[in-house]
């Protein structure tokens, strides 16, 4: 336990400095009169938490003042969703995907009671048998004041593995425009909100499945989600709809 806290602090001081030396590569400002059908996808009806009240409908993802916009809504019957309520998402997989880069991304969304926003990025290609690898660049709950970024491994999933900590939290703006960022090396992600590094997850070797982000090009998911294990209900439908603004992308490589 004491050697991985020595080459967690030592990594934090070496690595993820955030200097000159990225390049941008790519850049999202969704200034089109719609979503970009050559970049996103909508995210389908699903069985997991974070899909399974997932839409096609156009009302509920689409291009607004230069911002894409998802929203979450009590299912009001207009179309052949069964859900309790209806969400929109979208996805760059098989579109867009990136290896080895720092992601950066400018969103807001207001706080209802239930309501799970979240900006991720997943492999875009299939894993070596037993990896799995996901960056959750942010995740909010409810009303917090802060976001969760998170990355999960089949290491990290493992119940046991408290070391080293997989996951930070970074203050936000409620209701107003934060910026949030992952950083991919070799050694180590680290994640930013607002400019503020909340965690350094170092690369501990001979440790099976614990680090395999490197080995991934990455795509985006980008959703608005009521309800699920973690987040809750939705006590308060009146709030509604739950909204999820992204306005721009970044995405640079190291030169």
């Amino acid at each position: 336990m004491k050697r991985l806290l020595i080459i967690a602090a030592v990594l934090a001081l070496v690595s993820c400095t955030h200097e000159e030396g990225w390049k941008l590569v790519w850049t999202e400002n969704f200034d089109g009169p719609a979503i970009d059908e050559n970049v996103w996808s909508r995210v389908e009806l699903g069985k997991s938490d974070w899909n399974n009240m997932m839409s096609l409908r156009e009302d509920l993802a689409y291009i607004e003042d230069g911002q894409l916009v998802l929203l979450g809504k009590v299912n009001d019957g207009r179309s052949s969703d069964t859900t309790a309520f209806v969400t929109g998402g979208v996805r760059s997989n098989g579109k867009k995907s990136f290896s080895m880069a720092r992601f950066e991304i400018r969103a807001k969304f207001n706080c209802v009671n239930g309501f799970w926003p979240a900006l991720w990025l997943m492999p875009d290609c299939k894993m070596q048998d037993g990896d799995y690898a996901e960056i959750d660049i942010m995740e909010h709950l409810d009303s917090d004041d802060f976001a969760y970024q998170t990355v999960h491994s089949r290491y990290s999933l493992d119940v046991s593995r408290t070391e080293p900590l997989n996951h930070g939290k970074g203050d936000i703006n409620k209701d107003d425009w934060n910026i949030y960022a992952a950083e991919v090396y070799q050694d180590s992600i680290c994640t930013y909100t607002n400019g503020v590094k909340t965690m350094t997850y170092p690369r501990i070797e001979g440790k099976e499945k614990q680090f395999p982000w490197p080995d991934y090009p990455f795509f985006f998911i980008l959703s608005n989600q009521l309800e699920g294990n973690w987040v809750g209900k939705v006590t308060d439908p009146s709030q509604l709809p739950s909204e999820l603004r992204v306005d721009w992308i970044k995405v640079y490589q190291w030169e």
